[in-house]
């Protein structure tokens, strides 16, 4: 007389589960595209650094202009990826929010089942007993009518 527990939103809890999955891809792929873009500014960062450390006395002018065109083009580049950063920034923010809801409706439902399981196995225990005492009040009355 072994129940099983059947819990009715199996496939809605499965069907979260996949959510939170899918939320949780997504924001691990906008986070490596974030450390990426670090990088990238890190490089340039190191690029200028050793522009700058370059000399530029005892050049021709032609050289001096391609020298600071150059240094004008990598700050640029900087900005360009410091803004892209920023995007990439409140993008991750939305991924994470939406990876935190995925996961607190997740954690509802799997709390929603313990429950349910709680319940089911004190309901069927609560069963088992009173077989038991029904069993036990027989054998007392058969005891009783026996004597």
């Amino acid at each position: 007389m072994a129940k099983k527990f059947n819990f009715k939103l199996d496939t809605v809890l499965r069907l979260r589960s996949d959510k939170t999955e899918e939320a949780k891809t997504e924001l691990q792929l906008i986070i490596r595209k974030r450390i990426e873009k670090e990088q990238l500014i890190e490089e340039q960062f190191a690029k200028l650094a050793k522009h700058n450390l370059t000399r530029t006395e005892h050049k021709k002018l032609e050289e001096i202009q391609a020298f600071y065109y150059h240094k004008e083009f990598i700050n640029e580049e900087i900005k360009k990826l410091k803004m892209e950063l920023d995007n990439l920034l409140d993008i991750e923010n939305l991924k994470r929010n939406k990876y935190n809801e995925a996961l607190k409706e997740e954690k509802i439902l799997l709390k929603l089942k313990e429950k349910k399981k709680s319940e089911f196995i004190a309901d069927i225990e609560r069963k088992e007993q009173l077989e038991l005492d029904e069993i036990a009040i027989r054998q007392y009355t058969n005891k009783l009518t026996n004597v």
